[in-house]
């Protein structure tokens, strides 16, 4: 059976299915990286997303449960110019992995022309079928009316509902789970102990974890949802009593609680070789990146000491106790030059 991609703009994309067998719609982004495909199906992040890969081959390491991010794939979907069907590790293949998590995989399409078209059109939303339950005309009136993922508040669909602990000593640093990569709380856990709490604590839970820090984290969609308000709120509350870092996610609301705004990005930042330049250092990082949106204007006395390279938005800011980037210093994967920024935590707290 064949398949086929529908963009709300009429384009129709045929190719091969692989993985589960399905029809899903989601917003179209790609992601420029050679390896490290299952750590980003597994970002929540990418949670609302059918995700594109420009790389020809995808999958020629196989898939291992030590590779992922979160507890599953949390993409919608998964678009190749290439399944790799026998790899030359892991434990199963990506076709085989994808099929595991009911998610649908689509290959034989020329990923590089749709990404051209990505960056010239913007973001657009899609339909992914792989079942035959849709034809590609229905597809593409359905891409045209589905509303945006970001249009619902995707960051309690991937939060912990529990709070868990990682971590024997150091300082007690409080996470803000909005969708957090586990190599984040596996760096901070190797010198702090690390609470992890649900999206939506109050300053009163947080109080309660007795933090000598709070740290804020990756996650999907706009960080100006309505439903995110209280959260923002907790944070203007949490600024006046711990320091206070942020990732990605957390960058933008650090920085809508400190008065600032934030905006949708074209067609965002994905992929492990992002330029970004540190002011205070004069260095440049290559970094890791997986966000659509990001910070606009920031109010007098907030700095910023991050700037990305090729289109000079906004990728790290500093406050009176309180900073945050919107790469990804954990890679995971990707290049780790910006890693000793969690050198930077443990220093806040010893002051």
């Amino acid at each position: 059976m064949q398949g086929w991609l529908a963009l709300e703009d009429g384009t129709i994309a045929r190719g091969r299915p692989f993985g589960a067998a399905g029809t899903v719609d989601g917003e179209l982004v790609f992601n420029t990286a050679m390896t490290g495909y299952q750590e980003a199906l597994t970002d929540p992040s990418y949670a609302g997303q059918l995700l594109m890969f420009t790389f020809p081959q995808i999958g020629n390491y196989g898939c291992h449960p030590d590779w992922m991010e979160s507890s599953g794939a949390q993409v919608r979907g998964c678009i190749v110019r290439e399944c790799c069907r026998e790899p030359h590790q892991g434990q199963q293949t990506l076709d085989e992995w994808l099929r595991s998590e009911g998610i649908p995989g689509l290959e034989g399409i020329d990923t590089r022309t749709l990404t051209v078209q990505t960056r010239e059109a913007g973001t657009l939303r899609a339909v992914l079928c792989t079942d035959g339950s849709l034809s590609p005309e229905e597809g593409i009136a359905r891409a045209a009316v589905m509303a945006w993922p970001s249009d619902v508040n995707l960051v309690a669909g991937v939060s912990t509902t529990k709070k868990y602990r990682r971590g024997r000593s150091g300082p007690r640093v409080t996470l803000l789970d909005w969708g957090v990569k586990q190599s984040i709380v596996t760096n901070l856990a190797q010198d702090c102990r690390v609470t992890v709490v649900p999206w939506d604590t109050d300053i009163v839970g947080l109080e309660r974890t007795k933090p000598d820090l709070v740290f804020m984290s990756n996650g999907p969609g706009d960080p100006a949802h309505p439903e995110m308000a209280p959260v923002v709120a907790t944070v203007q509350q949490a600024l006046d009593r711990w320091p206070v870092v942020g990732i990605c996610l957390g960058h933008q609301i650090l920085g809508l609680a400190l008065g600032g705004s934030t905006y949708k990005l074209r067609f965002g930042h994905r992929g492990v070789n992002q330029p970004v330049h540190d002011t205070d250092a004069d260095q440049v990082f290559i970094t890791s990146q997986n966000h659509g949106f990001a910070l606009g204007e920031m109010p007098d006395g907030i700095s910023q000491v991050f700037t990305n390279l090729n289109d000079r938005t906004c990728e790290g800011i500093r406050g009176p106790g309180c900073w945050s980037v919107q790469f990804h210093p954990e890679a995971s994967p990707g290049p780790l030059d910006a890693n000793v920024l969690f050198e930077r935590v443990r220093e806040m707290v010893d002051g």
